[in-house]
């Protein structure tokens, strides 16, 4: 399975406003948002990163999920 890796790294800009870079994956150009200031750029990764762990979190869990019932079906008990 390929590990999708999101990356979020802030910079700050010539104009002295914050600019978030969001990258996905290795070979990914960033997406960039901003101009903000520095505590919304804070905000703005913090609630990508966990919005990001719980779309994680519950894709692990179907998965999971999927693993059993399918173990369930071969055991004959379904």
């Amino acid at each position: 399975m390929v590990a999708i890796r999101l990356k979020w790294t802030v910079h700050r800009g010539d104009d002295g406003q914050y600019y978030v870079h969001e990258t996905i994956g290795e070979q990914s150009a960033p997406v960039i948002s901003g101009p903000m200031t520095s505590e919304a750029a804070v905000r703005f990764v913090d609630e990508h990163e966990n919005e990001a762990n719980k779309r994680f979190e519950l894709l692990r869990s179907e998965i999971a999920g999927r693993s059993s019932l399918a173990d369930y079906e071969r055991k004959g008990e379904a």
